[in-house]
């Protein structure tokens, strides 16, 4: 996610705040984002350290986590040290993952 905003982050934040949305567009993004959602569901599902107890609302949650705040940081001004970014969302995902509910 992160190397797909890391080309243009002006750009982005271009698109983010003032892109109009089509109806297929949006439909397009949606269908884009429900396959994401049940990836992720597929991979908790393969492994035995995810311990959240409803996997598909940790999936949704999980997808937007990670697209929200990169779209954010990228888009953001000033640099992102993107090593770290990436570090930190693996880390505060995998603590939230791995915690028993």
């Amino acid at each position: 996610m992160i190397e797909n905003h890391l080309n243009d982050p002006q750009l982005l934040r271009i698109m983010i705040e003032q892109v109009p949305r089509s109806g297929e567009l949006l439909e397009r993004v949606t269908r884009q984002e429900w396959e994401m959602v049940g990836d992720l569901r597929d991979l908790f599902d393969h492994h035995a350290e995810v311990r959240v107890q409803d996997k598909d609302t940790a999936a949704r949650l999980v997808a937007s986590t990670v697209e929200l705040t990169v779209h954010q940081l990228i888009a953001a001004p000033g640099s992102v040290d993107t090593t770290r970014l990436e570090n930190e969302l693996v880390a505060m995902i995998t603590g939230y993952l791995r915690t028993p509910r």
